[in-house]
């Protein structure tokens, strides 16, 4: 049932959430300040089921509780398949932004539950960092967060944090697989049940799992026809030269056809894991929890201590993609990087991007040690795109994996692309302004190293005496 705009409206919860706030930066020499827009006993990051139901047991323990979701997502964002695989398969509808609140308030009623128990519900809004006290943080007073929309960023603080950020699609990198059209199991889920905007009309299926099951149930209720459901890991080729049009698949000596529209990659789903992750929690490779997951103990807690993760964010089903991408990655041809242009052949040769015009290692991978994906990031460029890795981590995993599991490419912040608009709205004070050429008084710190520091250098922000030099 529709939600009416008004509820909508409340949903969107725009920032600030309580008064506007400073915590001083104690390692400033100018007198910064931490600009924050809320303090909160609670956030949880996620407004699935996992992180509804969190927001709501401790708003009902009389906890200050913040829930914040990115959807409805900027459709920059959808474009960027960002976080799932959409494949240009979200039509026009994710256009309006009143429409897309009132879906996604729609799709998930309990939401209007937390609200009124008290929940501070934000809809649209991302986690793209956070903070806590650590080895590069040690003077941070509290953890935070930070929160954007579409017009700005934001910190808040937080005695707790959960993360229910759930789980995304795993590409396969078939022939034909950046064609528009081709999207995976949580893409097409949100573009089908979360904004009702889904823009095909005849489906191709892989996967022979419950993932793969529930795709093709939804889009028969929905009225959709199912051309073609692949179960097994077999070669295969998605047909059309704009857009899909087809699939083909290996059936011992043939290759049958299906006309189709749109191909969903319904395999597998791999934990989110980058806010646990920069947050420093501890993460490591567990295949009967969908891969990289993370560290939980007994009680399912994470190992830091203000920070827990539940819902698929904590563990997917048992990985099923081993087969399947060996498969896929049988070609030395197959494009496992789209963005930019690095196929099996150049991850295996560890070959430098093309326009270096350089050779890599003679033995390629198996020449060096064990490496992880940032290191074949800077060799290859593989991981280097728009989409930063979301859409190709899985295959770049595999073929690193030679003789184990290699270890987990890392994340920085922003998390998520963020406009310089919208980080233009963490402004910093005037004072900041006026002397962060010299941040540190170092009059060199714009100059080469090489380069001996003039005894009067200006600057953008005004001249360095030489007394203010640090030598």
């Amino acid at each position: 049932m529709p939600v009416p705009s008004a509820v909508a409206d409340d949903c969107s919860a725009s920032p600030p959430y309580r008064a506007q706030m400073t915590i001083a930066d104690p390692t400033s020499i100018a007198g910064k300040t931490f600009p924050l827009r809320g303090a909160f006993a609670h956030v949880v990051v996620g407004a699935g089921e996992a992180g509804i139901a969190a927001a709501r047991r401790s708003a009902a323990a009389g906890e200050a509780t913040l829930l914040v979701d990115e959807h409805p997502l900027d459709p920059g964002l959808i474009g960027l398949d960002i976080p799932y695989l959409f494949g240009t398969r979200a039509g026009s509808a994710v256009q309006n932004p009143a429409r897309m609140e009132e879906r996604v308030a729609a799709a998930r009623p309990d939401l209007l539950a937390a609200m009124e128990e008290g929940v501070e519900v934000a809809l649209g809004v991302a986690a793209w960092g956070g903070f806590v006290k650590g080895q590069s943080s040690r003077a941070l007073p509290k953890p935070l967060l930070g929160l954007a929309d579409g017009a700005a960023a934001w910190l808040v603080a937080f005695d707790r944090l959960t993360i229910a950020t759930g789980a995304r699609d795993v590409v396969l990198p078939f022939e034909g697989w950046t064609l528009p059209g081709v999207m995976g199991a949580r893409g097409f889920d949100a573009a089908l049940r979360l904004y009702a905007a889904f823009a095909g009309r005849r489906i191709a299926v892989l996967g022979g799992g419950a993932l793969a099951d529930g795709v093709v149930a939804a889009a028969r209720h929905a009225g959709l026809d199912v051309a073609a459901h692949i179960k097994e890991a077999v070669p295969l080729r998605i047909l059309g030269r704009e857009e899909v049009t087809g699939i083909a698949w290996q059936s011992g000596a043939t290759w049958p056809e299906a006309a189709c529209d749109t191909v969903v990659m319904a395999v597998d789903t791999v934990p989110v894991v980058d806010l646990a992750d920069v947050l420093g929690c501890a993460i490591a490779w567990d295949p009967a929890r969908g891969g990289f997951a993370p560290v939980l103990d007994a009680a399912g807690r994470s190992s830091h201590a203000v920070v827990q993760v539940v819902g698929d964010a904590a563990g997917t089903a048992p990985m099923a993609r081993a087969r399947w991408h060996e498969v896929a990655l049988a070609s030395e041809e197959a494009l496992v990087c789209a963005c930019e242009e690095v196929s099996c052949g150049d991850l295996r040769a560890l070959r430098p991007p093309r326009y270096l015009d350089a050779a890599g290692p003679d033995a390629g991978l198996s020449a060096l040690g064990v490496l992880n994906q940032d290191q074949v990031k800077r060799l290859t460029r593989a991981g280097m795109g728009a989409c930063q890795g979301r859409r190709c981590r899985e295959a770049v995993h595999a073929l690193l994996s030679r003789d184990g599991p290699a270890p987990l490419a890392s994340h920085r912040v922003p998390l998520r692309p963020l406009p310089l608009c919208v980080l233009a709205a963490l402004e910093e004070d005037a004072v900041l302004r006026a002397d962060w050429t010299g941040w540190f008084g170092i009059a060199a710190q714009w100059l080469p190293h090489w380069e001996p520091a003039p005894v009067d250098a200006e600057y953008i922000g005004g001249r360095l005496s030489p007394e203010d030099v640090v030598k």
